[in-house]
């Protein structure tokens, strides 16, 4: 089971950090894919918050990696 739990937190650090490090970008693919979408969303609000779900990304991936290597 820690091996899978590994593979989550890989999966967690590397959101992390395309939100961390590429917020422009990841805003660019965003509106690209929501332009596709027959729906309208107001995306300019949720631009401030991509470096706090970053943060939350890494302590998810922290607490992931401590979890399958303490087993």
């Amino acid at each position: 089971m820690h091996i899978a739990n590994t593979i989550r937190g890989f999966i967690f650090l590397s959101a992390g950090l395309a939100l961390f490090l590429t917020p422009d970008k990841v805003f660019q693919f965003q509106k690209y894919v929501l332009k596709k979408l027959p729906f309208k969303y107001n995306l300019e609000k949720e631009q401030k918050n991509y470096l706090i779900i970053g943060i939350i990304f890494f302590i998810i991936s922290i607490f992931l990696f401590v979890v399958s290597f303490s087993k």
